[in-house]
């Protein structure tokens, strides 16, 4: 859906840097943020006309720099947008592909089928990506012990992935995301591909039982979690909000900080998927053992080492 770049007031179908800019303004910002320009009336009063933001560079790139610095400091989904993009590109990367960020793109033209490494490889990149971004999301974060920041982290990717997935794919197939889910940013797992899951396993002695095994998680995890999602379909704001009651609900000291964060209008969807977010948790990990036990997972893959205690 076109949306008015918040520096230049044109159409645009694409946005980047995780606000609503066109690709020439993020393009001008890029090529000239460190740059000393002048302001052709001197005095920088063309940043409240719109109409002269190209014919004076240096209000264009204030203008510019004003909108992120917004954003910085009050929307928490810049930061979700900027880890979607971490997440992204570190996949993209180890496949060999190199991005220029500022180029529009097709997501769907990225997406190929999980496996086993892809899975595990875009697990790293999620959890690193969540201790980068956690502490702009969520400042309480910045104040824990580190022990207890582990601890979160650890709890919390497994439903992150859960419900990010779940939104995505929602967003990207409509009707038909119940055949889908994401194994990791940037590969998905479909009802034709998952029995190829575990082609790439430590151990394929018993892949196939394996795999059978991961359609029954699909069924009995993902779709349930899913129906929730489907039925809440939050916006940006409200994802936020799902999201901290997802993070906070693994801390036991942050009770207080559940009621605060849901979304007034909806009050019993966030919570009929908070109380899901416990139950998940011991049954991947209960899934995650048998895989461990059947060869398919050893103990350094990141999901079941994340999981023992």
């Amino acid at each position: 859906m076109p949306v008015k770049c918040l520096v230049c007031g044109k159409q645009t179908s694409v946005t980047h840097m995780g606000m609503d800019a066109c690709r020439a303004c993020t393009v001008f910002y890029r090529r000239n943020r460190t740059k000393r320009l002048l302001c052709v009336k001197g005095y920088r009063g063309c940043m409240n006309h719109p109409k002269h933001a190209f014919a004076c560079r240096k209000c264009r790139l204030e203008r510019f720099k004003a909108i992120l610095k917004a954003g910085a400091d009050d929307d928490k989904t810049l930061y979700a947008s900027a880890l979607s993009i971490f997440r992204r590109i570190a996949e993209l990367n180890l496949r060999g592909i190199r991005l220029d960020v500022t180029e529009p793109y097709d997501e769907r033209l990225e997406i190929i089928p999980s496996t086993y490494q892809y899975t595990n490889e875009g697990k790293k990149i999620q959890i690193a990506g969540l201790f980068k971004y956690i502490p702009a999301m969520f400042p309480e974060f910045r104040v824990l012990p580190n022990a207890d920041k582990w601890l979160l982290i650890r709890n919390y990717n497994r439903i992150f992935h859960c419900i990010d997935s779940a939104l995505r794919v929602l967003r990207m197939f409509g009707k038909d995301s119940f055949n889908y889910f994401f194994g990791s940013y940037t590969t998905i797992v479909s009802n034709e591909s998952i029995m190829n899951f575990f082609v790439d396993c430590p151990d394929q002695t018993n892949a196939s039982t394996a795999a059978r095994t991961i359609f029954g998680t699909f069924r009995n995890i993902v779709d349930p979690i899913r129906s929730q999602i489907r039925q809440f379909d939050p916006s940006e704001d409200e994802f936020m909000a799902l999201m901290g009651l997802a993070f906070w609900s693994f801390a036991r000291s942050c009770s207080r900080s559940l009621s605060a964060i849901e979304h007034p209008s909806l009050p019993s969807c966030p919570r009929t998927i908070a109380a899901e977010f416990k139950r998940i948790e011991m049954l991947l990990q209960s899934d995650y053992d048998v895989f461990h036990l059947l060869g398919a997972f050893d103990d350094e893959t990141v999901t079941y080492k994340l999981g023992i205690r």
